[in-house]
């Protein structure tokens, strides 16, 4: 009798104090969502424990979402995870000190030393030290490379079988299209010619790909961040994470460590040397090696940085590419047509010419391409943030408790009605560009219906509803970097090509994998034609 009577005292106790951890997370729901968001917290978490899988979360996130009053709050233990689908919020979230760093789930993320999921002051005087190696000039110096590289792409989608003509896989273009921007990224990043567009024997592409899917799995199942968790609940993963890092680890460590001693040994002599000279002596751990010098950095950080900032650049820009040639396959408007003629008037070699800055500056149509592109299908669909202390939400009562989980909705809010009318899960990059100089003339009417959608447009569009590269404190490092290689790219290969595919972008299933996949991926087939066998080309 007295056990019994102990055990609900301490029982009692319990939840006493689990109550007072969470009264402010409680407070926060009710501010929120009001009585409706305390009732609904059983049906939110059985949801979220049913969908705790990157293959099926950002769907159900996708379809449920409207059913709920938003933002939404959720507690999870003694934290509230507060999710949020809105600009003004969202502009909010991302220009507070409070919530500068990454969520602890995103520890669970490979390469999590470097800049990428540096916290406070650490991410603070990092970001300061690596501004000047992603500047305008040092970028626009890589216009070779890119060029280089986009060249031999090019060939190799003209001289292997599978990779043109009709039925192509889009998992196989991918492939090509991955190991091209890793070759950029290793030669701007590292200075290393890897050769990854012809072969890669190593599987290092395919490691790294590995990996991000092996973090989203991480993210949203953090117990799996704990070594000795993982290895008895997922041994197999266990495992073959441990393989591929192992892998990518010595790949950069490799490269690093005969990089640095060869700037140690220019350094001392004087001497450039045959591979020290234009953009070379750029790159980004060349620029970053005078920090080692003066004590600023360790070699095992510019390996961390390094590693990060490849994973980074070559997954996201592939994917960008490829989700911006999914859309032009499936696009039944004029989008080919006008892409064709704008890029045939300023670079007519047919895709072996050299795009640089000035011709992309002239590439209008192009720019609200692949915008629309990452509008529709953005390339990373989810960011979280950390919550360093309370603050309040502007325009709200809302206090928002330290410890939060802040979950920003960029897919959904990119393809919300609210912000981008009633097309808004529609592909039609005429809406990045000013009507008045669009190429056909309107009809009278044509021109008010324009100017009413164009009105409804301005009244709707918040400046941070499109966040490709996100905004704020902490806004992507290497935008310009990914924007001028994808743009580099697309434009040699719809000089080269014509794509077309049968199927239907809302037959998609959304995958976040850290970066926008498709679980239905192996369905899509593409028709990537030359230009001399298209019949667009007569």
């Amino acid at each position: 009798m007295h056990l019994v009577v102990a055990l609900w005292v301490c029982g009692a106790l319990l939840v006493v104090l689990l109550g007072f951890q969470q009264r402010k997370c409680w407070r926060l729901i009710w501010q929120l969502n009001g009585w409706r968001g305390v009732v609904q917290q059983p049906l939110l978490w059985f949801l979220l424990c049913i969908n705790l899988h990157p293959d099926s979360i950002l769907e159900r996130v996708t379809q449920l979402r409207i059913y709920f009053q938003r933002p939404l709050g959720i507690i999870l233990g003694t934290r509230v995870l507060v999710y949020i689908d809105d600009p003004a919020d969202m502009e909010t979230i991302l220009n507070a000190p409070e919530c500068l760093d990454k969520s602890f789930l995103q520890d669970g993320f490979f390469a999590n030393r470097g800049l990428l999921h540096a916290k406070g002051q650490r991410w603070k005087l990092r970001r300061k030290q690596l501004n000047p190696a992603f500047g305008h000039n040092i970028v626009a110096s890589f216009f070779d490379v890119f060029n280089s590289v986009g060249n031999q792409m090019i060939e190799k989608f003209k001289l292997d079988p599978n990779l043109h003509g009709k039925g192509i896989k889009y998992t196989d273009a991918e492939d090509l299209l991955s190991r091209a921007v890793l070759e950029v990224s290793c030669m701007t990043i590292m200075g290393t010619q890897t050769n990854f567009t012809e072969i890669d024997d190593d599987h290092i592409a395919h490691s790294y790909k590995r990996l991000l899917e092996i973090s989203a799995v991480r993210v949203v199942k953090p117990w799996l961040q704990i070594g000795m968790l993982q290895r008895l609940l997922a041994p197999d993963l266990y495992a073959e994470s441990q393989k591929c890092n192992k892998l990518l680890e010595d790949f950069v460590g490799d490269i690093v460590r005969n990089k640095h001693r060869n700037w140690r040994l220019r350094e001392t002599t004087g001497e450039d040397g045959p591979s020290a000279g234009g953009w070379q002596r750029r790159i980004f751990i060349e620029q970053i090696f005078q920090l080692a010098a003066n004590g600023e950095m360790t070699l095992e950080e510019i390996m961390d940085e390094a590693q990060s900032m490849v994973l980074v650049s070559f997954e996201t820009v592939s994917n960008s590419i490829m989700l911006a040639l999914l859309c032009l396959a499936t696009n039944r408007g004029d989008c080919r047509q006008r892409l064709k003629a704008e890029i045939a008037a300023v670079v007519p070699e047919n895709g072996t010419g050299y795009v640089g800055l000035e011709q992309l500056q002239q590439l209008r149509y192009l720019d609200a391409f692949v915008s629309e592109s990452l509008r529709l299908l953005a390339t990373v669909p989810m960011n979280l943030r950390h919550v360093s202390r309370d603050f309040q939400l502007p325009g709200r009562e809302a206090i928002v408790p330290q410890n939060s989980i802040v979950v920003l909705d960029t897919f959904n809010m990119q393809r919300d009605e609210r912000w981008w009318g009633t097309t808004a899960r529609q592909f039609d990059p005429q809406r990045f560009l000013d009507q008045e100089q669009d190429q056909d003339e309107p009809s009278k009417q044509q021109q008010q219906d324009q100017n009413q959608t164009k009105k409804d447009h301005l009244t709707r569009r918040h400046s941070y509803s499109f966040l490709p590269f996100s905004k704020g404190l902490r806004s992507c490092i290497g935008r310009r970097y990914g924007l001028f290689i994808m743009k580099v790219f697309l434009v040699k290969l719809l000089s080269s090509f014509d794509f077309h595919s049968d199927f239907q972008l809302e037959n998609l299933q959304f995958v976040e994998n850290i970066s926008l996949k498709f679980r239905n991926v192996d369905d899509i087939y593409l028709d990537i034609q030359p230009h001399s066998l298209s019949k667009d080309s007569n």
